[in-house]
């Protein structure tokens, strides 16, 4: 077995050129998490399309807190999460009091919870991130790499004839 440098040339040319773009459109954007803890209470709190949806449970045995009264406030406003029970979690679908937690920042939230005799305060930091910059111009960098691949087995491909016909291209 020979080895052939355009070839080698080549390949390495086009994987170099577009592997890059290959992982940056598979890194998914994070999705918006609160989780807030206290001796009694775990509070897991994720933005979604719906809303804010909380799950609450004791700390000391991961049983969920059904039926409680949660309050969340942030910026200055409180909004309060209505308990579903088909589902077993809490919904804040203000969509006013929504609208500046969907932008990117940090934002402090403070919880309070009222679960029958048991009540606390617990506090969570909501960090929202802004989409991933290499997945949003991908599209006009995808094109770029593609021609450079497409260029570089090019000069592989020359480089092989000219090895085919003694050194003269």
């Amino acid at each position: 077995m020979n080895f052939n440098f355009g070839h080698f040339f080549g390949l390495t040319v086009a994987f170099a050129l577009a592997g890059p773009v290959a992982l940056a459109a598979d890194v998914p954007a994070p999705i918006p998490v609160a989780v807030a803890e206290s001796e009694a209470f775990e509070v897991v709190g994720r933005l979604e399309d719906e809303g804010f949806v909380f799950y609450i449970d004791r700390a000391d045995s991961n049983a969920p807190v059904l039926g409680a009264t949660l309050e969340v406030e942030t910026g200055g406003k409180s909004a309060k999460a209505a308990f579903r029970a088909e589902r077993g979690d809490y919904l804040i679908a203000d969509a006013e009091w929504l609208k500046p937690l969907r932008q990117p920042g940090e934002y402090p939230l403070a919880m309070t919870l009222v679960a029958g005799a048991d009540s606390d305060l617990l506090t969570a930091d909501f960090d929202v991130h802004a989409p991933p910059a290499a997945a949003a111009g991908s599209a006009g960098i995808g094109g770029i790499l593609g021609g450079l691949a497409l260029l570089g087995g090019l000069v592989a491909l020359l480089l092989r004839r000219r090895g085919q016909k003694g050194g003269r291209a």
